[in-house]
């Protein structure tokens, strides 16, 4: 079942286990490695929710997600 945002974006599983790591501060190197998926893949991911959100790039991305509520508030920060 896919996730939706305020705006009615609809994210997959996947595309949201993305976000949230995206959103943590994560690079697409350490949310493949995370994932087990590569981070080429990853980049697919960041690419489509982009296009879905209407983001003009990755920064921008995370700053629509934390202001449609899809960035949880108990993110955790990887080290």
């Amino acid at each position: 079942m896919a996730n939706r945002g305020d705006a009615g974006v609809q994210l997959t599983p996947r595309e949201r286990e993305v976000l949230l790591a995206l959103c943590a501060g994560q690079t697409a190197k350490q949310i493949g490695r995370d994932l087990g998926i590569r981070p080429h893949t990853v980049e697919a991911y960041i690419e489509h929710m982009r296009m879905k959100l209407g983001a003009s790039n990755r920064c921008h991305l995370v700053a629509l997600a934390v202001m449609q509520g899809l960035c949880s508030d108990n993110v955790v920060t990887s080290h």
